[in-house]
């Protein structure tokens, strides 16, 4: 295990993933538990039987006893515990349990799970266990059999199935950051260091035209986060010419929007916006457009069209945390830092559904527990757009908001 990357990624995962949304994100909140002493985890061992792989054992000592990990975080190891010796796992391939009415049943499911050591909870009695006895002996199994599923193969090693979750994680993470900090979203932007945390991608060899834009589409975000705009263009070509169905045309034409800005053109990129806006029916999609459409705006010192363009925004996308946000600003951009406030926080009931997420899944505050979260977010950001508008010394009130 790279125990540098893992550390580095689970920090950038801490401060990134802010809203914790993430699955399993709430429950391990991307903290470790104190590592295991070596003589306890010996300990163990003997009383179990067998020497655990050293990849689990390099986590368990060096990074912590359980925390952040995948599904709902990584089990630990209690050292009190009631341990008894492991016999050999019996399988090396995929296996699915019996009908529950045999009469053997039971038997046979107590012996299948022989060698495993559970190391993580999926949630409604799905589990991953690793084996620590038996042919299989380092492997990492995913447990589906509560619902009469298999008992199949995961991961070759705990540390490619930690890496696999980690790296999955940073692309959703970091992905949604990068989109973000090209659209002016939140004004987080990804530290470029961290993304030679990401390998490439597999090659995909889907020939589907969505499929194809999807992949042109985020190679152009990349793209012009990373400021070449040339490639940029270039990415955009391609899609328009695969010929995908009509809803693809709206991301070809938000891009479109967020490299004329980037090049000067604001006209050009308010015109793309206004026209795309009317035939947006994805919320998110709407959301984005609402957002570069103020912030354009902004850009030509057109404050009353942002003021009256923000309250189309909430108005349309009443769960996007950033309407509300950009009413503050506009307050604070025609008014005063106390009024700003006073809208801030008078806002921050309102909302509250993770957009494109679903409200009330696994994973997020209900929407009656949102609101001091929301504030704390709505500050940040509120406090970057003030850095970023010329009102420096203001963004140190939504700081202190924020922090509290």
């Amino acid at each position: 295990m790279d125990l540098d990357v893992i550390r580095r990624g689970i920090d950038a995962l801490r401060e990134y993933d802010t809203d914790l949304c993430c699955f399993g994100a709430r429950e391990h909140r991307y903290r470790f538990k104190p590592p295991l002493g070596e003589a306890a985890l010996e300990a163990i061992e003997a009383r179990i039987g067998v020497r655990f792989p050293a990849d689990y054992r390099t986590f368990l000592t060096r990074l912590g006893n359980g925390g952040a990990g995948p599904y709902y975080g990584v089990h630990g190891l209690r050292p009190d515990g009631a341990w008894a010796r492991f016999p050999p796992f019996p399988f090396t391939r995929e296996w699915e349990p019996p009908d529950q009415d045999d009469e053997d049943y039971d038997d046979v499911m107590e012996g299948a799970f022989e060698g495993l050591l559970p190391v993580a909870e999926h949630g409604c009695g799905y589990r991953s266990h690793l084996v620590v006895n038996g042919p299989a002996a380092g492997q990492v199994w995913g447990d589906w059999t509560c619902v009469g599923e298999v008992l199949a193969p995961e991961a070759e090693s705990f540390g490619t199935w930690y890496h696999d979750w980690l790296e999955s994680s940073l692309r959703e993470v970091l992905g949604e950051r990068i989109e973000a900090t090209v659209h002016d979203e939140t004004g987080w932007s990804v530290d470029r260091r961290l993304l030679s945390l990401l390998p490439p991608p597999p090659a995909d060899d889907d020939a589907r035209p969505e499929v194809k834009v999807l992949r042109l589409l985020r190679r152009a975000c990349r793209a012009l986060y990373e400021r070449r705009h040339g490639a940029a263009r270039d990415l955009l070509a391609q899609a328009r010419a695969v010929g995908a169905p009509a809803d693809y045309e709206v991301g070809i034409a938000l891009a479109d929007a967020v490299l004329l800005r980037e090049e000067g053109r604001i006209a050009d990129a308010l015109a793309i916006v206004e026209h795309t806006i009317p035939r947006c029916g994805r919320p998110f999609e709407k959301a984005r457009l609402h957002r570069l459409r103020v912030e354009l705006l902004l850009m030509r010192s057109r404050l009353d069209d942002a003021r009256a363009a923000t309250e189309e925004h909430i108005a349309h996308c009443p769960d996007d945390d950033f309407g509300y946000v950009r009413r503050a600003l506009l307050r604070l951009l025609t008014g005063t830092p106390s009024a700003a406030e006073k809208v801030l926080r008078a806002d921050a009931p309102l909302g509250n559904a993770p957009l494109g997420r679903g409200s009330g899944s696994v994973g997020h505050l209900c929407p009656a527990d949102r609101a001091a979260t929301a504030l704390r977010l709505r500050a940040r950001r509120l406090a970057w757009e003030c850095r970023r508008w010329g009102h420096p010394t203001d963004a140190l009130r939504f700081d202190a908001i924020a922090a509290g």
